[in-house]
């Protein structure tokens, strides 16, 4: 981000070019977006609501680990296959849609959080 703002670099020639800074939006909201959705995921299947203890148990801690294992080998597959498909990053109405159809409390296209 020092990139963006600090004007007294070696980097003041060089213009920022707002295609890719797009395409990192894109990725970084992508990247959020399953971030919160594995740890909802996870959460939910593995971490019950009452806990006592301030550690997880270890067969909470296995869950975890196993969910997170299969929810990011499920997200890579969809990956390929999204790339096979030649879904282009920029088709957000497809990402929007996956996400709507997918996550219960995901932001809607009128009323995205930031």
């Amino acid at each position: 981000m020092s990139l963006f703002l600090n004007k007294n670099t070696i980097y003041d020639h060089l213009e920022v070019d707002p295609q890719r800074v797009k395409m990192a939006e894109i990725q970084y909201e992508a990247m959020q977006t399953t971030f919160n959705t594995l740890i909802r995921t996870c959460r939910t299947k593995c971490i019950a609501e009452e806990y006592g203890e301030i550690d997880l148990s270890k067969g909470e801690s296995s869950c975890v680990d196993r969910c997170v294992a299969k929810f990011m080998k499920a997200n890579v597959q969809i990956g390929f296959l999204a790339h096979a498909a030649g879904l282009e990053p920029n088709s957000l109405r497809v990402h929007q849609g996956i996400v709507e159809t997918y996550c219960s409390d995901a932001p809607k296209e009128d009323g995205i959080n930031k």
